[in-house]
């Protein structure tokens, strides 16, 4: 798998209650791509920050993301 930073065009939407699946103000996923789709990706997430690098949450989730929604990635190459 490939380990990426990826940075987001706008937020990922969550409900703002207590039981929300992303906190608000997500824009970028760090973690692994597991599976490229044609719509889009389909991550493990290590880390989620929001737009100043500052950690929101460190709980690893899976999440499909559309290609709309993605800015750019940087693909994190191990040596």
């Amino acid at each position: 798998m490939e380990s990426v930073m990826v940075f987001l065009r706008t937020e990922l939407f969550s409900y703002g209650h207590a039981d929300a699946h992303v906190p608000n103000g997500v824009m970028v996923i760090e973690g692994r791509v597991v599976e490229r789709l044609s719509g889009g990706l389909r991550l493990e997430t290590d880390l989620l920050l929001d737009l100043r690098g500052r950690e929101l949450s460190d709980e690893e989730l899976t999440l499909e993301l559309p290609w709309a929604k993605i800015d750019h990635i940087v693909v994190q190459v191990e040596e």
